[in-house]
């Protein structure tokens, strides 16, 4: 199983409400683990920036723009090394948001991104096309996205859907790592769908080795198996009643066309969840092995 540490964490920042919650729980996740702090802000150039007739204008302007952004930044880093005693490095660049944030957690060698999302409804939760979703999905890293109503910072109740999918046991590492960094107790939460004929032997099979990695490492956890029409709304109703402040899910890639879609599961999560959602893209390679003599493995 992959190994998770955190050492540098990325906050891309719009100034919003939103980005403002998320420097919040990244400078906090910072102090805890003792980690390298970078925020990123990130200017927007199109193609339609440069049919501009006047050149000299436009860069001009695009400067002045620059020179806004570090200012605000600055003060940022500031108040983050007022209040939470963490020195963070700033930037701030040009170009696509979501292709610059991703550039700029492989240059740097980020080990998560923290940042805010205003969700999406409609036509939006189909085709995804916030830059959040899209660093989701093309980020190599874990993404914490944060909503407005995430004002609590730091993590008590941590929640690990668990279903039948192959790479669904691999996120409980990551889930591990913040637990026992936030003194936090696991929830895992085994889900199945009510129409699904599913071998529930081999399923608790599955469960069973999961609480046995968690039991192993010390940490509190509960177990709790659900059934449901819709696993999404299952795991949020699941979140709620226990007061949750965060799940972990892996993003279930169904198209590598450009990072634009992830699993059904993992989009209503990001899109509806009322509290953060840790995002794990699954390791190539790495698979869920269970020994139908009962023994289960996990990679």
């Amino acid at each position: 199983m992959k190994t998770f540490k955190i050492n540098r964490i990325l906050i891309p920042t719009d100034f919003s409400e939103t980005g403002r919650l998320a420097i919040e729980h990244g400078a906090f996740m910072a102090r805890l683990f003792k980690a390298e702090l970078y925020i990123l802000h990130v200017l927007e150039v199109n193609e339609y920036t440069y049919d501009i007739p006047e050149p000299i204008l436009r860069l001009t302007n695009l400067e002045a723009l620059q020179g806004i952004a570090l200012k605000k930044l600055s003060e940022i880093a500031d108040g983050i090394r007022k209040d939470f005693g963490v020195v963070a490095t700033t930037m701030s660049s040009t170009g696509k948001i979501a292709s610059e944030i991703v550039s700029y957690t492989e240059e740097n060698k980020i080990d998560i991104i923290i940042m805010g999302t205003h969700g999406a409804s409609g036509f939006e939760e189909y085709f995804m096309g916030s830059n959040a979703h899209k660093v989701v999905t093309s980020a190599s890293c874990p993404v914490i996205t944060i909503q407005s109503q995430a004002k609590k910072v730091g993590f008590v109740n941590i929640v690990v859907p668990i279903d039948n999918k192959f790479h669904s046991r691999e996120k409980i590492n990551y889930a591990m790592e913040l637990a026992s960094h936030y003194t936090a107790k696991i929830h895992i939460l085994g889900l199945v769908e009510s129409h699904d004929d599913h071998d529930e032997e081999k399923f608790n099979i599955k469960l069973d080795a999961v609480e046995e990695i968690v039991k192993k490492a010390g940490l509190p956890y509960t177990r709790k198996t659900v059934e449901g029409s819709n696993l999404a709304v299952s795991a949020m109703e699941y979140s709620k009643i226990i007061n949750a402040d965060l799940i972990v899910i892996n993003t279930d890639q169904e198209s590598n066309l450009t990072g634009m879609f992830i699993g059904p599961f993992a989009k209503q999560i990001v899109n509806h969840s009322r509290i953060p959602v840790m995002s794990v893209r699954h390791s190539e390679g790495e698979f869920d092995s269970v020994n139908l003599g009962g023994n289960a493995r996990i990679y």
